[in-house]
Formats: structure tokens, C-alpha cells, sequence
């Protein structure tokens, strides 16, 4: 097919999930025998059969090697710099695409762009195991106010004065079936077109390693001046964390990206400021938890004061500043490497 043909590139980023991906690439055949397409795989040093299984059942796709683990956000944007679609989408290797999944997608970006400037269009996700609802996008960035919020005085501020009752909460299990604007989208399946990304210099942000960079994203794509939306009309079923599964090793991991967020989100003063209500809130809540005696939620506490501890700073330190090169990864448990 002619690279100028291209309605939309598919790119998917993998680590260690063959058949998975192997499924993912086969329902997007499977689903999207409307469109014309590309599928661009970046494989982030699987050092497993993932390779010779996608090049001998699909030898279309277009195959990556990262050549190390580059992480979510590298690694797309290397698929994304090879893409030649008009449309960029984001997918998981552990999602599955139904019907004319991508078909409706693209339509519904058209008919948004005649009235609005468009960044990133999402969809509602099932659990491919229970076909539970997976929350990754919705509506409010997280900072100082979340923080000011968690405060235990300010929480009993609000349960006796009823302080916020009239502020309408944003409820997923209820939004997730109509379509809206939102903040922030789930990097699991985003859409987007390339002139926006090219045009306006947005490619993802390759200081995060794993997690939040996709709410960073969507908060850059904002700051544009652009506006993200969630269609409800079609789903996608996604086995949540397949390549990372679920361990302390993980939420520390998401912990320390939430810092790289709030340090790319706020100026120096601000972001000391975050840090210093924060110490308040550890030291607060850790006097009444031990009042009550409640041991295991002390003993989560204390691990994110040391995840606290150990990167908060640590994040602005190595973050600060323009990029003039590729900066090392924070991982948790880990030396800094590329």
C-alpha cells in the first residue's frame, strides 16, 4: 500500500506479551477491513519469541526493535516518527478491538473537528477477563487541591459544613456510556491526527518511563489550546497490566511518575509548595492513624512517605531545565540507566 494512503497508523508498543499481541494485531485485522492501515510494532527488548511469531503470521506489520526497554512513551514515539497515516492510534498489546472499532473512531474525530479543535479521542475499555469497566480517563488533573483536600482537618471541614456538596462529581460508571470532553485520556487507545502531533511538537513526554505519561499528555495537548474527548459509541477489551502485573514494585513505580507529573505541571515554587503540604499530610495522618491504631493503613502510609522521600526532590533535581539530550529513567528499586 502507498505510504500516502495510510488512514490511520496503529502503533503498538510491546514487552514480553507474544501472544497477546499476537490476538491484538489479529482483531485489528479482523476489525478494520474498511480502512487502509499500517501496524507498527516497537518492541521494547522482549528477548522472547514475540518477534518470529508477529513477522510469520502478519509480515506486514512493521516490526521496531527499541534495542533496550525503552518505556511506554519512547518507545511510541518511535513508532509514531515512522507512521505514515493520516490518524495515529495508540493500542496496547494486551487489547482487542470489536466490530468496525477504528472506523467509528475516525468518524466520530471528523465530526468533532467541524466544531471543535480536536487532540486525543479515547473509548471506554473492558476487562477482557470479567468485562469489568478499566477507569484511565477522566476529568480533573491532580495537584495542590487534591492535596489541600486529603488534609485531615479540611476533610472534617467537609463533612461538617457539607463544604463542595453543590460540585457535580464526575462519575465513570456513569460518563463512560455517553460521549463528553474530558481532561485526561488512557494512553491504551488514543487517538489522534499526526499533523496535530507534528504541527505542534507533541510527541509524548520520554522522561516518563512507565505511567502518567498519558495524563501529562493529555495536559500538554490542553495547554494548547485543544480538547480531548471520550466516545462511548465503542469499546475495546484490555487485559489491564499484562506486561506489568500488579505489585508494590508497580504502584511505586506510578507513584514516582505521579511526582515527574506534578514537577512537569508547576513551576519551582509551586512545586515546593505541593511538596511541603504533602509533609504535612504525612506527619497528620500518620498521628491519627496511630491513635486508632490502625496498623496496616500506617504501614501504607509510611511506604509512600519513603517513596516520598527517596524521589519527590529527586525528580525535580533530575527534570528541571529544557532537554538538551536523552535524560535517564527514574525506576524504582533501580540506578538510573537509559
Amino acid at each position: 500500500m502507498e505510504k500516502n494512503n495510510i488512514t490511520v497508523s496503529i502503533v503498538i508498543v510491546n514487552y514480553k506479551t507474544p501472544q497477546l499481541l499476537k490476538a491484538c494485531v489479529q482483531s485489528i485485522i479482523d476489525t478494520t477491513k474498511q480502512l487502509s492501515y499500517e501496524i507498527i510494532v516497537v518492541d521494547n527488548n522482549s528477548e522472547d519469541e514475540s518477534e518470529q511469531l508477529i513477522v510469520e503470521h502478519f509480515p506486514d506489520v512493521i516490526w521496531i526493535n527499541s534495542g533496550y526497554n525503552a518505556g511506554f512513551a519512547r518507545a511510541n514515539n518511535m513508532g509514531i516518527k515512522v507512521a505514515a497515516g493520516t490518524y495515529i492510534f495508540l493500542l496496547n498489546p494486551d487489547a482487542l478491538l470489536v466490530d468496525t472499532y477504528l472506523l467509528k473512531m475516525i468518524k466520530h474525530h471528523e465530526e468533532l473537528s467541524k466544531t471543535h479543535r480536536v487532540g486525543l479521542v479515547t473509548s471506554r475499555i473492558l476487562s477482557s477477563i470479567d468485562q469489568s469497566l478499566l477507569i484511565g480517563t477522566g476529568i480533573h488533573f491532580k495537584g495542590i487541591d487534591n492535596e489541600v483536600g486529603k488534609n485531615p482537618f479540611m476533610l472534617k471541614f467537609h463533612n461538617v459544613f457539607k463544604a463542595k456538596q453543590n460540585k457535580a462529581k464526575y462519575d465513570p460508571y456513569t460518563m463512560h456510556y455517553v460521549n463528553h470532553e474530558v481532561d485526561f485520556v488512557s494512553g491504551a487507545c488514543a487517538l489522534i491526527k499526526r499533523e496535530t502531533l507534528t504541527d505542534f511538537n507533541l510527541f509524548l513526554d520520554e522522561d516518563f518511563f512507565l505511567y502518567w505519561e498519558d495524563v501529562e499528555w493529555s495536559y500538554r495537548i490542553k495547554k494548547n489550546g485543544l480538547k480531548n474527548f471520550f466516545f462511548a459509541d465503542t469499546e475495546i477489551y484490555h487485559v489491564n497490566s499484562a506486561s506489568t502485573g500488579k505489585s508494590d514494585h508497580k504502584n511505586a513505580q506510578v507513584r514516582i511518575s505521579e511526582f515527574l507529573f506534578y514537577n512537569k505541571r508547576y513551576n519551582h515554587l509551586k512545586f515546593h509548595f505541593l511538596g511541603l503540604l504533602m509533609r504535612l499530610n504525612y506527619f497528620l495522618n500518620a498521628f491519627l492513624l496511630k491513635r486508632s491504631k490502625n496498623d496496616k493503613a500506617l504501614e501504607e502510609l509510611k511506604f509512600d512517605k519513603l517513596l516520598f522521600n527517596q524521589y519527590f526532590y529527586l525528580v525535580n533535581t533530575q527534570y528541571k531545565g529544557k532537554k538538551t539530550k536523552v535524560r535517564p529513567y527514574l525506576k524504582y528499586g533501580e540506578e538510573n540507566r537509559k
